[in-house]
């Protein structure tokens, strides 16, 4: 009986990765993650810390006219269900 081995974390990262950029995309965001930008957000945590990070550094002008955690909310909502 053959056994898969686990994914490896680097490809569990790259899946996570696309999975937010197809989320972006779908909602219309003009956002795109690439390895090393992602690599950098994810050092200090989950998912959401990395959503977090990026538009506190990248897209400040949204803060004010959005909460932060209810984008990230938005976001994670969004790629939930594209993602079921």
């Amino acid at each position: 009986m053959d056994i898969e081995a686990p994914a490896a974390p680097a490809a569990t990262d790259e899946a996570t990765r696309n999975a937010y950029n197809t989320t972006f995309a779908a909602m219309e965001l003009d956002w795109h993650w690439d390895r090393d930008t992602y690599s950098r957000l994810r050092a200090d945590g989950d998912g959401r810390a990395a959503l977090r990070a990026y538009v506190q550094q990248h897209q400040p002008h949204l803060l004010r006219a959005y909460g932060v955690d209810c984008l990230i909310d938005a976001i994670e909502q969004t790629r939930r269900a594209l993602y079921r």
